[in-house]
């Protein structure tokens, strides 16, 4: 057997255990992200599913004692502005 083939066979077989390693770090990353993507997934159902904050869509009608109240502080405003200017 010569010199350079067990060196030859040496680098190869570093090379592929260098290969193998990487594969190795690329399957367990995809793993993590498809794990990460079924949690995404559950989590948007889970917030879909949740009722929304509870909010009154119409607001509350103005009664007739708050009309009366601002009529009547128009009305002041104004026969104070007219007292004033004449």
């Amino acid at each position: 057997m010569y010199r350079n083939d067990d060196e030859a066979r040496d680098e190869r077989a570093s090379a592929l255990i260098d290969e193998i390693a990487e594969l190795e770090r690329a399957r367990i990353a995809h793993g993590a992200a498809e794990r990460r993507l079924e949690e995404a997934r559950c989590e948007l159902a889970t917030l879909q599913l949740a009722p929304g904050p509870t909010t009154n869509p119409t607001p509350e009608r103005a009664g007739i004692a708050t009309h009366i109240i601002v009529f009547a502080v128009a009305a002041l405003v104004t026969f104070g502005g007219y007292t004033l200017l004449f």
